[in-house]
């Protein structure tokens, strides 16, 4: 099996076509694999977990604004499904829930 066809490096390959796509020249971003994979664009980022279990593998995404975890969306069964979730939070707005135990 080559490197291009590893999970990560689809994924990356993937993600990076999509923002490119979507974003052009109106916002930075860049997309890391150096560890997990990360999509950084200025006021946020996307950071993809795996999972393998029985019924093969699976991707969580970690949206993540100002260092803080906001939401995790998942699990896909697709690297495309994971993309597709991404594509629709790169241009919302970040909305944070705070609560409290006491």
């Amino acid at each position: 099996m080559d490197a291009r066809d590893e999970p990560t490096a689809r994924l990356a390959r993937r993600l990076e076509t999509a923002l490119e796509c979507m974003l052009a020249d109106e916002e930075s971003w860049t997309v890391t694999t150096d560890g997990p994979v990360v999509a950084r664009l200025p006021d946020r980022e996307f950071a993809f977990e795996q999972s393998d279990g029985p019924d093969g593998r699976r991707w969580t995404v970690v949206l993540r604004a100002d260092g803080a975890v906001v939401s995790k969306f998942g699990q896909f069964e697709t690297i495309d499904s994971a993309v597709e979730r991404v594509e629709s939070l790169a241009r919302a707005d970040v909305r944070y829930t705070v609560c409290c135990d006491g």
